[in-house]
Order: structure tokens, then sequence, then C-alpha cells
């Protein structure tokens, strides 16, 4: 399987640099740092470049994650300011090697929108069961949340740039 590292590599410099920046309200431990990072390096865009998205957060005594590619803004030319959702691979088998428990595996897929045919397919994997002895919830996303904005711009020369 091919990979587009632009995306893991920028993704993985974004962990750096806020490694760099820690406060001392960051409590993730470095496993889960790990768990995310590895997480990041099972997408694979289709076509192009994406860059991963995550959100992380403890949640009843052990860890919530939701991982996502984010939207690619067009800047200039017909398409300026539409926003595409890459599409993507996402290996689950190397996922699932990191748990040690995996208490169950479960695909949602939820069309949304109005009935006039602007639907988007929402779809999403959950897994829940334990990282070491810490119980995790890992939800990859097919879409990013919607409050979040694109990852990417993207020029008509092709040129590329995080946002």
């Amino acid at each position: 399987m091919a990979h587009s590292h632009l995306g893991p590599r920028h993704f993985l410099a974004q962990i750096e640099a806020h490694r760099c920046h820690r406060t001392n309200r960051d409590i993730r431990p470095d496993w889960l740092n790990g768990l995310i990072e590895e997480a990041a390096a099972s997408f694979e865009p289709l076509a192009g470049v994406a860059r991963v998205g995550y959100e992380c957060q403890p949640d009843e005594g052990g860890w919530t994650i939701s991982i996502y590619l984010g939207a690619v803004e067009l800047v200039g030319g017909k398409a300026d300011g539409q926003t595409t959702r890459p599409g993507f691979r996402c290996d689950l088998k190397q996922l699932l090697l990191r748990f040690a428990r995996i208490d169950s595996v479960e695909w949602m897929c939820q069309p949304s929108g109005s009935a006039t045919g602007n639907v988007l397919e929402q779809s999403a994997i959950d897994i829940r069961g334990f990282v070491g002895a810490s119980p995790v919830y890992l939800r990859v996303r097919s879409t990013a949340p919607e409050t979040i904005g694109p990852g990417l711009r993207q020029f008509p020369d092709g040129h590329v740039e995080s946002v």
C-alpha cells in the first residue's frame, strides 16, 4: 500500500511542536501520544494529500479519541472557497493491534442533510477496549466534525499549505 507522507509528516511535526509548548494542563501519557501518531499514520489519502486531525479527552477513567482527515479548501479559480473532503483508506488491522483487549468494534453509517439530495454521508468505526491497562474509545471518522475548519488549502497550481 503506497503512502502519502505529507499528512502524517505534518501531523508528527504538530505533535512535536505541541510537546515543546506543553503546559501543566496537558495530562496525556506518552502511550496515548504514540497511539494517536500510529492512528494518524494508518490513514492513506486515495488522491493527493490530506491532513490528519484529532480530538482527545479523558473520559470515565479512560480516554476518548476521535481521528479524521480534515477538509481541503480550494483557493482561487472557479472553485474558490469550496471545500472537498478527501477519500482515504485506513489500516484498521494496525490500529486493532495496538489494543491489549478489544471489547467492541462497530461501524456506524448515517446519511445527513436535506431531502433535496444534498446529503453528506457520515461514517465512523468505533473501537472500545484497552491499550495497556487504560480504557480507550477510539472513533475513526469518515469526515471531520462540522465545527472543524479545513486542514489544508490547495491553490490552482497544485500548491498545498496548512491552515
